[in-house]
């Protein structure tokens, strides 16, 4: 195994645990009933409750998108997809911060967004630093190229025994 494909598979690890992350949201924001966006941690109300599966939903659709992201990461249309997940989810953390005041800047925010700017730096750096669109994975010349070996050992036949 050369070091790109090294560098390949702990990319992919690094995704797939950033998934991980986001369905622990998802289970956090329906077990605490409460948002983790929201600064008053005492007092909530069940228009909060609503608040949280909503963003707790969010997190699923992200984590699934980026479990795709891991699995086809030779595929550049889902790459970006994943791109755009994590980008709208940068967004939605400092918006809801810095701009609505909605939450302050706790470890429960402040966490997920370094993670996830960190995932889109390295969506944008890596694959094209391993050339993984280059590498034609799954393409139509490596297909070609199975079922000529298929073809070829079809032709051949067993010799009988007498």
């Amino acid at each position: 195994m050369d070091g790109d494909s090294k560098v390949l598979y702990a990319f992919r690890g690094w995704i797939g645990f950033v998934a991980f992350m986001d369905l622990g949201i998802t289970a956090k924001s329906y077990i605490e009933r409460r948002s983790f966006l929201t600064k008053d941690l005492i007092n909530y109300n069940d228009e909060e409750y609503t608040t949280s599966r909503i963003i707790g939903l969010f997190a699923l659709l992200k984590a699934l998108v980026l479990i795709y992201s891991t699995l086809f990461i030779h595929n550049k249309p889902v790459v970006d997809l994943g791109k755009w997940s994590l980008a709208v989810t940068i967004m939605l953390y400092l918006s809801e911060t810095v701009y609505f005041h909605s939450s302050s800047l706790n470890p429960t925010v402040v966490f997920p967004c370094v993670l996830n700017i960190v995932t889109l730096i390295a969506l944008f750096y890596l694959p094209n630093k391993l050339d993984i669109w280059g590498l034609r994975l799954g393409s139509e010349e490596e297909n070609a190229q199975l079922l000529k070996q298929a073809g070829s050992m079809r032709r051949r036949k067993p010799a009988r025994k007498n």
